[in-house]
């Protein structure tokens, strides 16, 4: 069996790599020039190819990239004649799948992301989702077959990553659990669409007000070279105190190590709330992945926070976490997505 995942975001590459151990057969990847893809991918992949970039802030620069990559898509498939395909919702791949009869394992825990589901859902012949997303994607119910799991995608990654380790944070100047990290919002995404000031501005109002009133560093980790740019100098009164990351490193580790996550996407803020850091989401609307987790205890919040809350917040990320006890509660009460997504590609390649 010859598998192809597209993989358009760092968080879905190191996903979609561990198919690699649990497949048999051939599985290569197809990912775009943005942010860290290109380094995970020499990284992790044995197999990989490049295709194209973001289209950037504009919806025609998003088309046109669209186009490009759909096309040279089509080139590679033709070539390496795949049996399935893997994919969170890339509208790319998803086309070229289906034009040329190639069934499709689609996977996705974004209910609000509505423009890419219409594209992506109706073409799949199965969809891999977590179970608190089924009611509202049940529109596509009668376009795919759903398979649910308990859980979240970033099980994937905790689940198989060692014990973390401080010396990751001692490299970069940081002391365990005397640092916060920032991370920037996706400003040329979709979601962020109507309100890109919120990508920048919300994660650094926390990173300043938490400069001011605790004695924690700042690890901060922007996403474009302009976001860095704006970063250094809104931060400027404190640059002794703020370390800026921009390579793939073992962010388990970190966010493990780390007394606040801030971010203004989700991925870093489920992964370090699963791990107990507790994590403050700037995302300017509802993830109902926030709401699953927040019902289980985990420490997972939104912006905007009361100073009481945000000082309650500091003073429990500064408690330490035992990894051994993190791990038995999340095996308790959850599935691996890895190996639903397993299963669900030779029951498609199969059927």
């Amino acid at each position: 069996m010859k598998v192809w995942v597209e993989a358009l975001t760092p968080k879905q590459i190191v996903l979609f790599s561990y198919l690699q151990e649990e497949l048999s057969g051939e599985v290569f990847l197809t990912t775009r020039d943005y942010d860290l893809n290109v380094e995970l991918a020499h990284r992790l992949w044995r197999k990989f190819y490049v295709v194209g970039r973001h289209g950037g802030r504009s919806l025609a620069g998003k088309l046109r990239q669209s186009l490009e990559r759909s096309h040279r898509l089509a080139q590679i498939a033709l070539i390496e004649s795949p049996d399935v395909h893997v994919t969170f919702v890339s509208p790319d791949s998803s086309r070229v799948a289906f034009g040329l009869s190639i069934p499709i394992v689609a996977a996705t825990d974004s209910p609000h992301s509505d423009a890419v589901n219409r594209l992506t859902l109706p073409l799949s012949k199965l969809a891999v989702i977590p179970s608190f997303t089924a009611q509202e994607l049940s529109t596509y119910a009668g376009l795919t077959n759903f398979v649910t799991f308990e859980g979240v995608f970033e099980l994937a990654r905790v689940f198989r990553e060692k014990e973390p380790r401080e010396h990751h944070a001692r490299e970069l100047g940081l002391e365990p659990l005397g640092y916060a990290i920032v991370r920037l919002g996706e400003e040329k995404s979709y979601y962020y669409y109507l309100s890109r000031r919120a990508a920048l501005d919300a994660p650094l109002q926390l990173a300043t007000y938490l400069l001011k009133t605790t004695d924690l560093d700042l690890l901060v980790y922007p996403r474009y070279p302009d976001q860095a740019r704006a970063a250094r100098h809104a931060l400027a009164p404190w640059a002794k105190r703020v370390k800026f990351l921009e390579g793939p490193t073992d962010f388990l580790s970190l966010e493990f190590y780390a007394v606040l996550v801030v971010t203004g996407g989700g991925t870093m803020a489920t992964e370090a709330s699963l791990i107990g850091t507790p994590a403050v989401s700037t995302y300017p609307g509802r993830l109902s992945v926030f709401e699953y987790l927040k019902a289980r205890g985990f420490p997972l919040y939104q912006y905007p926070l009361s100073t009481d809350q945000l000082g309650r917040l500091v003073r429990r990320g500064r408690q330490p976490r035992s990894w051994e006890q993190v791990l038995a509660r999340l095996r308790g009460l959850f599935q691996d997505p890895v190996r639903v997504l397993a299963d669900a590609v030779h029951a498609a390649a199969g059927g």
